[in-house]
């Protein structure tokens, strides 16, 4: 089933003859509902000793629709926490307004077309199609009149509230990372190519892989984190500082990681930057030598940490 062997990308529109079953959603973060989810589409996949698979978008559907929403994982993040999940195949759509125009059976017999579909799970609350026109009512009768099983799964609570993507959004937003990290079942991060920044970290001693934010992902609150850094398949311990440099008049909002007794030049790699703890708040310091003695307390705060 290569299910060892890393997730593979079919495009929605293409003929693939792959015996599925398929995961629908948008799965814009993978949290710990839609984790529930897709082991259950897993769980059917292995009945039927078939393929299990995931639909999701490859761009943002919220900036098509002008929206000013924020993905948390962008596809290349969703596709890294899928293939984590040992999820064989990822089908991916690319979010336009032609596709948004597609009718909920235009949508669900393209997919028959191209697809053996031997099964379907969705969320109890998921719609589809044109306007979210197509519901769980409409999807039941087309895999009746189709011989397809269907699986609905109840969505994931905390303290009788549904967990959601926007949850996890606002709880990005202000900070509160460890409730975000638990909803997300692994913690929140970014895949980013280290670029040429100022040297300023070099020029006090702490030198940094610098990524730029993605502009499709919602911005995690400024602040100093103790993180782990993913550099040739092992993950190294890092001080990472998310937001402006107040120190430098610097306004660019970007990811500055300090990585841990690591020294090699990286620019032009692309490294995994995930975030386990907030340290603080970022502030300007009076100098150089100032920052400094700060960043060796948040490195101490690091080294100390058991996460």
């Amino acid at each position: 089933m290569g299910r060892w062997k890393g997730i593979e990308t079919l495009n929605f529109f293409d003929k693939s003859g792959k015996e599925i079953v398929l995961a629908l959603g948008f799965f814009d973060c993978l949290h710990i509902g839609h984790i529930k989810l897709i082991e259950a589409s897993k769980l059917m996949a292995f009945k039927k000793s078939c393929n299990s698979g995931v639909f999701t978008f490859s761009n943002s559907p919220f900036e098509v629709l002008g929206k000013s929403e924020k993905q948390i994982l962008n596809f290349e993040e969703r596709l890294f926490k899928l293939n984590a999940l040992q999820v064989d195949y990822c089908i991916k759509a690319e979010f336009s307004r032609e596709f948004s125009q597609l009718s909920p059976i235009e949508f669900l017999d393209t997919i028959l077309n191209n697809f053996k579909v031997k099964g379907i799970v969705v969320g109890s609350d998921y719609t589809f199609g044109a306007k979210g026109s197509g519901n769980i009512d409409v999807l039941a009768k087309w895999c009746l009149d189709n011989k397809i099983e269907l699986r609905v799964v109840d969505f994931a609570k905390d303290e009788g509230r549904k967990i959601s993507s926007t949850q996890i959004r606002e709880l990005l937003q202000s900070g509160d990372l460890a409730k975000a990290n638990a909803y997300l079942t692994q913690p929140y991060f970014v895949i980013g190519e280290v670029e040429h920044g100022h040297k300023r970290g070099s020029n006090i001693g702490f030198a940094t892989a610098n990524v730029n934010y993605p502009d499709d992902k919602v911005k995690l609150k400024a602040g100093v984190y103790y993180t782990r850094v993913l550099l040739d398949g092992v993950w190294l311990k890092a001080v990472t500082n998310v937001g402006e440099h107040p120190t430098f008049d610097d306004g660019n909002f970007n990811i500055e990681s300090h990585i841990l007794c690591y020294n090699k030049d990286i620019y032009g790699k692309k490294i995994i930057v995930k975030f386990l703890e907030k340290i603080r708040e970022i502030k300007k310091f009076n100098s150089k030598e100032e920052l400094a003695k700060q960043i060796t307390k948040d490195i101490e705060f690091a080294l100390e940490s058991k996460l």
